[in-house]
């Protein structure tokens, strides 16, 4: 533009229209007059740069006058923020080199300090003959629009619940740390993935309303232990990632996560309801021979598997033997899914007697696995595995129908089965089923096995989770007429007095409390006040575990119902157990019927 990469106020105000060589576009007072009276914020300039016109609408738009613009052609500059200055050099220079048309947005300042976003719209103008005589301008304010981007930009890398950056946003800060891993050769950042246990119990048992206050809490307190090292990403459902950078060592990262697991157990208040949490922790470090950000979070996930298998509040560390495992559990839960199509699961039954005759009460159902290579797998590694896949759901129901039918069959045939009960644990995914209700009535209906001869088996901890719904679901179970056992007392840590709000009509005394009466005193004593309180609250009492004669003596004279272990009988299949039944028989002591 005439060697002016922006006009300049002498320019504008001492041009000789006369000397001009070509022709100026609008010179007449006509097209002028469109201009001024535009309802657009326009602008023409001259081929030599100097300022024409601009339209009356600029104080509209900006809140300065016209003759600002005129008294100085570089006004435009001075209300720029200073950050956008280069943006409008680049423009002009653009059509300056020949450009027939250039844009740029910026920001600038009205007078009253205000902000408004604008965009500029440079064209070239040619006359009738083709020749350059000025250039257009439009200034449009775009505030509006930009909000409305910025919020979709925010939204693209945001959750909308908890505000926290989302996981593309988490795949791209992970990107740039490996890319600054590479170019420094330190890989001095880690990726931590943490899944809150059993969430799913919230949502079912509270509602999803209750759940979603939770996850923004918990998001709170997961952004308020950042210390600008690291960043804390929701990446579905309740997943979170934590992204550690510039650390000393490892164990800076751990510690870290030590305090995290301290936060996350603190009690949150909803509706007058303290809710406990915990969660499980799967850490990557910085690794040379991992490149992808995909492959940081699949593999911090994979060690948040195999730290959730230690139970709640677990912690492990990526490491080849990590995945190894990974990848037998990967083999082991298609190997669960043909189980249950080819029938490989089977059950054993586990005397439960009177203490004081040694007479069969009744029997615990316990599922065993023989797989497809003729190998029984230990339930502590499917049932596990079940639990966290869903496929617990499908198994414990098998398991409760199998168990139901049996009885039902033994009572037909066997007048000695009449007044036996079978116990079926359940587990807390079925804990927290909505159906597990109708499908423990729909089971008994069909295996024509009355209610009271049907204990259902949950663990202290279990309740312990989640109490409110807990109550719920074994109060329609105890409606049902079905017997509900507290098992595993005394490794949860909680208070026999405060469990005794649940329709419990009997609890199990752990096998370690047992295992160690002869040897340890403490524990026959904790024995002897569970045994004792029990009874005051009007429970029945089975100790587990029981190996010697010298056990079941001390449990006697504790005054303990009755007594299941080794000492008995092992586990034993089906058909086994009515022969059993018959040698020993005494007269029986049951346990007394639900209702």
């Amino acid at each position: 533009m005439a060697g002016a990469t922006v006009p300049t106020s002498t320019e504008a105000e001492h041009v000789d229209n006369a000397q001009r060589t070509r022709p100026i576009f609008y010179a007449n007072d006509s097209a002028r007059d469109m201009v001024l009276h535009s309802p657009l914020w326009e602008f023409w300039y001259s081929a030599d740069g100097a300022l024409e016109v601009v339209s009356h609408a600029c104080e509209i738009c900006c809140g300065y006058e016209a003759k600002h613009f005129y008294r100085n052609s570089r006004f435009m500059e001075a209300i720029l923020l200073e950050e956008h200055l280069p943006l409008w050099h680049g423009l002009w220079r653009k059509m300056d080199e020949g450009e027939n048309y250039a844009c740029a947005e910026f920001q600038i300042r009205l007078p009253d300090s205000k902000k408004r976003w604008m965009k500029f719209e440079a064209s070239r103008a040619l006359d009738a003959d083709g020749c350059d005589c000025g250039i257009r301008a439009f200034c449009h304010d775009i505030t509006a629009h930009r909000s409305v981007v910025q919020q979709l930009t925010h939204f693209t890398w945001h959750d909308s619940l908890t505000k926290l950056p989302n996981r593309c946003k988490c795949i791209e800060k992970i990107k740039k740390a490996i890319t600054r891993a590479k170019a420094t050769n330190h890989w001095n950042f880690s990726v931590i993935y943490i899944d809150i246990d059993r969430f799913k119990n919230i949502n079912d048992s509270l509602g999803h309303a209750a759940g979603d206050a939770i996850l923004c809490k918990l998001a709170d307190r997961l952004r308020s232990s950042t210390y600008g090292f690291e960043t804390v990403f929701r990446i579905g459902g309740d997943e979170f990632v934590l992204m550690y950078e510039d650390t000393t060592d490892h164990q800076s990262v751990h510690r870290s996560i030590e305090t995290l697991i301290k936060r996350i157990k603190r009690p949150i208040l909803w509706n007058g309801k303290q809710i406990h949490m915990s969660a499980s922790f799967g850490v990557m470090h910085g690794d040379s021979e991992v490149d992808t950000a995909e492959r940081y979070l699949q593999n911090a996930h994979v060690a948040l598997n195999h730290g959730r298998s230690n139970g709640t509040d677990g912690v492990a560390v990526y490491d080849s033997q990590i995945f190894s495992n990974a990848l037998k559990l990967i083999s082991m839960e298609l190997d669960l899914h043909n189980a249950l199509i080819n029938d490989e699961f089977f059950l054993v039954y586990q005397p439960v007697v009177d203490t004081v005759t040694r007479a069969m009460t009744g029997f615990e159902a316990l599922v065993r696995w023989k797989n497809s290579q003729g190998n029984i797998i230990s339930p502590t590694k499917f049932i596990p595995l079940a639990e966290e896949t869903g496929l617990i759901l499908q198994l414990g129901e098998w398991v409760l129908h199998e168990a139901c039918s049996t009885l039902a069959g033994w009572r037909k045939s066997n007048p000695l089965f009449k007044n036996l009960k079978v116990n079926v644990n359940l587990s807390a995914r079925q804990l927290s089923d909505l159906e597990l209700t109708d499908i423990v009535s729909n089971i008994l209906e069909k295996t024509n096995l009355p209610p009271d001869c049907l204990r259902l088996e949950v663990t202290e901890t279990m309740l312990m989770e989640n109490p409110d719904y807990a109550d719920i679901t074994l109060r329609r179970l105890r409606a049902l007429g079905v017997g509900l056992c507290i098992d595993d007392f005394g490794t949860g840590y909680s208070s026999l007095m405060y469990l005794q709000q649940f329709p419990i009509s009997n609890l199990k005394i752990d096998r370690s409390f047992v295992a160690d009466m002869e040897k340890n005193p403490a524990n026959y004593e904790i024995v002897k006040a569970v045994i004792a309180l029990a009874h005051a609250l009007g429970l029945t009492v089975v100790a587990e575990g029981v190996e010697e004669e010298e056990q079941r003596i001390m449990l006697l004279e504790a005054g303990c119902d009755f007594s299941q272990g080794y000492l008995f009988s092992r586990p034993i299949p089906p058909q086994e157990l009515p022969s059993l039944l018959s040698s020993m028989q005494a007269p029986q002591k049951c346990l007394p019927q639900a209702g």
